[in-house]
């Protein structure tokens, strides 16, 4: 039987505030070893339009719960328990929902936009609104995962017609049987997923990262599949020699102070079959402008000064890279790595020094995020970059 078709207890507890409050801090005293303390959240609850903002909920069981309009903005939600939960117009943005089991949830008008939800079970979720006969009602009333994170998520039978994707990392995603009719992959990484026996008839594919999938079986025409992103061409591949050779004079360079080589000059290259080549390298003044490196291991490396205005660097590694001064005008960066890179301005020979630059830049499920304006604050990231 499926999740959807569970029948669910009747004995459902309403809850008010003061005392859905009450049960929350006993929840992260028992998480916190704090004596006394036990699991205070019940399934089958109903409290509706409740604020948990930020607060450490790991492994609480919201079975069959009815929390409609509730906030979790930035929350913990490690291993907790939402099945057949109804979680309609909730507010999951940035919260972390690593193998919930959503199984069987309703997601119509939630907010998830930044959550991390890697290996989350939302199998024969409804992320959109129907009626009592299964129909769809109306379309734009679906959940937005815009940036969100669903690496190994399970999405098979979900229902999530016209649901916004758009930026989200699907790496390893299964969507088997799942309803993506008219959903919104825009610019999503789907690298690897799993789309057997999926609808997605009118979906929007642009700009997604299709590597690793069986293209041949989504019904997609020539023009839409140009302009995705797919496995590295033959061409690409036969690039391989002159990436490393610029590489090389890139390193002479730096060794020789300027008197050989000369800096790497990679503008449009796709330098993913050189992966591997990236990490712990002296690049400074890399000129990488509109080049292809998804998913591309740039940690450790020194890129002062570099140029990556226009670039595609979706799921790129910058892990404790030097970034002084460097540019990222305008290029895809959702799901980047920036943890512990140095986003400092680079100090110039002739006196001041040259900011670091992502204007325009897409940054989705990198930790940096532009300041939110004062009537809808965003709960800070440990590392964010004001802009």
């Amino acid at each position: 039987m499926s999740p959807r078709a569970q029948p669910l207890s009747p004995k459902a507890v309403t809850v008010e505030a003061a005392d859905f409050e009450a049960m929350v801090r006993l929840h992260e005293a028992y998480l916190a070893g704090r004596p006394g303390a036990m699991r205070a959240l019940p399934r089958y609850v109903v409290a509706h339009r409740m604020r948990c903002d930020g607060r450490v909920l790991r492994e609480a069981d919201f079975t069959g719960a009815d929390l409609t309009g509730s906030i979790f903005i930035g929350g913990d939600l490690t291993r907790t328990a939402f099945y057949c939960a109804t979680l309609a117009k909730c507010d999951f943005r940035n919260a972390h929902l690593v193998r919930a089991d959503l199984r069987g949830a309703s997601f119509a008008g939630a907010r998830l936009g930044g959550a991390v939800l890697d290996e989350a079970d939302l199998r024969a979720a409804t992320l959109c609104i129907v009626d009592e006969s299964g129909g769809l009602r109306r379309l734009g009333a679906g959940a937005s995962f815009t940036g969100a994170s669903l690496n190994g998520a399970r999405l098979d039978d979900a229902t999530a017609f016209a649901v916004d994707f758009s930026n989200c990392s699907l790496k390893g995603a299964r969507l088997r049987n799942a309803n993506l009719k008219n959903a919104n992959f825009l610019d999503a990484n789907l690298a690897g997923a799993d789309f057997a026996g999926a609808k997605l008839q009118g979906a929007t594919l642009t700009g997604a990262i299709l590597t690793g999938v069986d293209v041949s079986r989504l019904g997609l025409s020539r023009a839409e599949l140009a302009a995705c992103v797919l496995d590295p061409t033959p061409e690409a591949v036969a690039r391989l020699g002159e990436i490393r050779a610029e590489l090389d004079q890139a390193e002479l360079w730096a060794k020789t102070d300027g008197a050989e080589g000369r800096p790497a000059q990679l503008d449009g290259a796709d330098l993913r079959p050189a992966q591997g080549s990236f990490r712990e390298r002296v690049l400074a003044g890399f000129t990488a402008k509109a080049l292809m490196a998804v998913g591309v291991d740039f940690s450790l490396s020194q890129l002062q000064g570099a140029n990556f205005d226009g670039a595609d660097l979706r799921g790129a590694d910058f892990t404790g890279a030097d970034l002084r001064g460097a540019s990222f005008r305008g290029a895809k960066l959702s799901h980047a790595r920036f943890v512990n890179a140095d986003l400092a301005a680079l100090p110039l020979s002739g006196g001041g020094a040259r900011p670091i630059s992502f204007e325009g830049a897409s940054l989705d499920g990198t930790g940096l995020m532009r300041k939110a304006a004062p009537s809808q604050p965003e709960p800070r990231a440990q590392s964010v970059l004001e802009l």
